[in-house]
């Protein structure tokens, strides 16, 4: 598919053609390139740049919409990342979660050539400014993975890298990576589950949160799940036929989980002084000043 044929571009295009840049400064980053790169022999305060190309051929776009139709004279580059293999146990639990700063699970159906193991995943620890210029090169291609929902969670992962609130390494070490191993483990008990039923509730109250958010007061961290109704019915927490909420299977898996993420901290450090409160609810229930006070977490 031509570059034309989908202008204007839109972010989370993919495009192939194009290529990455790194530079640094003295020997020291030279060392530090990835495998395949270029080693510039350089003196110890020489400037350098070295061209990256992705494993796939594959980059995605970064820049907003708007900015990517403005004049060259006013926006004159696009902000590109590579995408990259990864395992696909790896870009399964990056589909499931999507909370990494650093990856995001990139639909693989559109390209053919993926091998078989494999999935794809967007890199953001290598991005480049590419000149607006270059995109209209015939031998510059894009396709269309992300539309709709898709597109616009791909928009909130690229704003949060750089605009998420930082949470003290404590909280991150002793709080939320419990937190998202524990997640990560109920998620995949339950895509292991014959059906939502026979899951146990704890891995549905996971399975039925959208995305999650963290705000730490001090000692105390509050984690709230973010629910919708779809997921609500894949998990099994509504009722077939008046699609009510189960509130009482919601409450008790809640509970369970808060058990087992405070069970993990200990592991951790039992003496840490952390307390832990976890919510699962309809964002639209939250009143927006509380609200305001999370962070989209990104893992």
């Amino acid at each position: 598919m031509s570059f034309t044929a989908l202008s204007p571009l839109q972010q989370g295009d993919a495009l192939s053609g194009l290529t990455l840049a790194i530079a640094g400064v003295g020997p020291a980053g030279v060392e530090t390139l990835p495998s395949g790169v270029a080693r510039p022999e350089v003196g110890p305060t020489d400037a350098w740049a070295s061209a990256l190309g992705s494993d796939t051929g594959w980059y995605v776009l970064l820049t907003q919409d708007c900015d990517v139709v403005r004049e060259a004279d006013q926006e004159p580059t696009v902000l590109i990342a590579p995408i990259r293999l990864v395992k696909e146990d790896r870009w399964l639990d990056l589909r499931r979660n999507a909370y990494s700063p650093r990856w995001y699970a990139y639909p693989r159906e559109k390209f053919s050539d993926v091998p078989a193991g494999m999935g794809l995943a967007v890199d953001l620890a290598w991005t480049t400014s590419i000149l607006k210029g270059a995109l209209v090169v015939t031998n510059v291609q894009a396709v269309r993975p992300l539309t709709g929902p898709a597109k616009r969670s791909f928009g909130e992962w690229v704003a949060n890298r750089t605009g998420r609130a930082p949470f003290p390494d404590d909280v991150v070490r002793l709080v939320l990576d419990p937190c998202y191993e524990v997640r990560k483990r109920l998620s995949s008990a339950f895509d292991r589950a014959p059906s939502p039923e026979n899951a146990k509730v704890e891995a549905r109250v996971v399975a039925a949160v959208d995305r999650w958010f963290a705000h730490a007061d001090g000692h105390r961290v509050n984690i709230l799940g973010a629910l919708t109704g779809p997921r609500l019915q894949a998990a099994g927490l509504t009722d077939k036929e008046s699609g009510e909420v189960k509130t009482a299977d919601l409450a008790a898996g809640q509970e369970k989980l808060q058990d087992l993420v405070v069970r993990a901290m200990n592991r951790a450090n039992e003496h840490s002084g952390y307390e832990l409160k976890i919510v699962c609810a309809d964002l639209a229930t939250i009143r927006a000043d509380l609200f305001l006070q999370f962070s989209l977490l990104l893992r």
